[in-house]
């Protein structure tokens, strides 16, 4: 399959805490050159678009994948090669995360792939996932989330992994982790992602209950960092991106090794584990069940 191809066997991120050992000492979180280095400033693949400024150093990655860029398997391919070729090209220093579809960041995981589908197609999801997870939080640059719409689940996650998370104040949004809602269960990398951000007890709270907060409670519990008119979250994110270029890059992405190496380690030894753990449970009848329920209310809405 493609995504095997691209990501499994070529192993994107094999080794991936050797490199950060090695590296965390010139100030660099690495990532392996396994795509061939292309210099454009702009480049467009049918669920992303990158605008890429060569002379400020800063990719604005759109999401683009109708109606709700929710994270499908080919999505999730496109977007780890677009980051490695971002991560390659030495003069792109920061990038900003946004979406090209109306009020809606990201809503998520594609429930399609996770219904109905081969042991093998499971693994092959879930392997694209973990690796969207470990692109955005071990990438080089800095990362900002630009969040122009509601966030929930995956696409929560997506934000989380960011350096800073600037949301959109419209109480019609809304952003968290409602998995547990639908009978899912988070995974534990997403889990010790949220409790560095927000603290045990709001982790606690959000992921058993499967809460969903408005910005301003999201604020509240440093879910996001900041709130700005809807129509100016691009441009704060921009204006913000600035200060961060401003620290040295060296310094910054030493701090950042420092701070994330931790996290990333203890969740690279239970990798395959997780992988093992999120087949076995998304392949339980019961589970199969009720996203079948949950589909077919789905379909009735939208009849």
């Amino acid at each position: 399959m493609a995504l095997r191809a691209t990501l499994k066997n070529k192993s994107i991120l094999s080794g991936l805490l050797s490199r950060l050992s090695s590296c965390s000492s010139h100030g660099r979180v690495c990532v392996s050159p396994v795509l061939v280095a292309q210099r454009r400033n702009n480049s467009t693949s049918p669920k992303l678009k990158v605008d890429f400024n060569q002379s400020t150093g800063v990719a604005v990655m759109h999401m683009q994948n109708p109606p709700v860029n929710s994270l499908s398997l080919g999505f999730l391919t496109e977007f780890c090669i677009a980051m490695e070729k971002l991560e390659m090209d030495k003069s792109c220093r920061g990038l900003i995360l946004t979406s090209s579809q109306p009020k809606v960041f990201s809503a998520g995981l594609d429930i399609m792939d996770m219904y109905g589908k081969k042991l093998e197609q499971y693994e092959e999801f879930w392997r694209a996932v973990q690796e969207m997870w470990l692109k955005l939080y071990s990438s080089n640059m800095v990362t900002i989330a630009a969040i122009n719409g509601s966030s929930p689940a995956g696409g929560c996650l997506m934000s989380l992994s960011c350096d800073y998370r600037i949301m959109a104040d419209n109480p019609r949004y809304s952003i968290g982790f409602n998995e547990t809602q639908f009978g899912i269960v988070v995974p534990v990398w997403c889990k010790e992602a949220m409790t560095t951000i927000v603290g045990h007890r709001n982790t606690e709270l959000t992921l058993e209950l499967g809460l969903l907060y408005n910005p301003s409670d999201a604020l509240k519990i440093g879910l996001v960092d900041q709130l700005v008119p809807e129509d100016q979250v691009l441009a704060t994110a921009t204006k913000t991106m600035t200060k961060w270029l401003a620290i040295p890059d060296h310094a910054r992405r030493i701090t950042k090794s420092m701070m994330r190496k931790p996290t990333i380690d203890k969740i690279m030894s239970i990798r395959e584990a997780d992988m093992q753990q999120y087949i076995s449970f998304i392949s339980k009848d019961s589970t199969q069940k009720m996203l079948g329920t949950y589909l077919e209310m789905l379909k009735k809405k939208r009849g």
